[in-house]
């Protein structure tokens, strides 16, 4: 405790003792220990594991290390962050990159939304930032030959507020095809405008970075008996960045980056 206080006065920060005596929140490495049992087979290597977050971690832990050691192949393993609710949609990109390395395996991207923030980080925040209401995390794990289809992702930077529904109402009448139905899963920064021209499944308000990703779980088991195109959106209005995640359940021969 006497390391994280001086840690504060180096950078005339306010240190609450009470975070440290009192009952313990989640962290970031809490919460992923607790679902990786139920995603990680021991005998599946991975290449890369990436953890995308919009708030910062409860406790200053190190889940990115404890990854390292807990995944079987030694994986890369970092966080993105400052990327608002598009971290996860960025993770994707990146592991995208990765993976055009003949020997990529496979690699998993954690997305995380925690709701409590560690020695009053919540005034460190830009103004308007969204806060998680309760703690969630959602893995992806993605691979070549993962049996949910192809996923591909569109980002673009420096989006007026304004432009957000004339742009998604684009991308979506582009994504749109006549071989099987799509569905848009949308975060809460994304004009309410768009369920005027397409069906919107729209993610929970009180989980700004996982909303949207829990979504896609829970509409997995409908998906992959009927077939379906998901297209994944949302914005985030500080940074002005917007994402869009195509995901083809089950589609054609999976491509070449898959979610499992």
């Amino acid at each position: 405790m006497n390391y994280f206080a001086d840690l504060a006065g180096q950078f005339e920060k306010p240190f609450h003792e009470e975070y440290f005596t009192g009952a313990a929140p989640n962290s970031f490495t809490d919460m992923i220990s607790e679902v990786l049992p139920a995603v990680v087979h021991p005998d599946e290597a991975f290449d890369l594991a990436l953890i995308a977050h919009s708030t910062p971690d409860s406790r200053p832990t190190r889940p990115a290390c404890y990854l390292s050691n807990v995944l079987a192949g030694n994986p890369l393993s970092f966080a993105l962050s400052e990327q608002g609710v598009t971290a996860p949609f960025t993770a994707i990109r990146v592991t995208g990159e990765y993976a055009r390395d003949a020997a990529f395996r496979r690699a998993m991207v954690i997305s995380l939304d925690q709701s409590f923030l560690w020695n009053g980080a919540e005034a460190q925040l830009p103004e308007g930032t969204r806060m998680p209401g309760r703690d969630s995390a959602v893995v992806l794990v993605l691979a070549r030959d993962g049996a949910l289809g192809s996923m591909s992702v569109r980002n673009f930077a420096d989006v007026a507020a304004g432009e957000v529904c004339r742009l998604v109402a684009e991308q979506l009448r582009d994504l749109a095809t006549s071989w099987t139905p799509m569905t848009t899963i949308a975060g809460v920064g994304v004009d309410p405008e768009l369920a005027e021209d397409f069906p919107i499944r729209w993610a929970p308000e009180d989980l700004p970075c996982t909303g949207v990703w829990s979504e896609l779980a829970d509409g997995l088991a409908q998906w992959t008996t009927t077939g379906q195109r998901v297209v994944l959106v949302d914005y985030d209005p500080i940074l002005r960045y917007l994402s869009l995640c195509t995901v083809d359940v089950p589609g054609a021969e999976p491509g070449p980056l898959a979610g499992v």
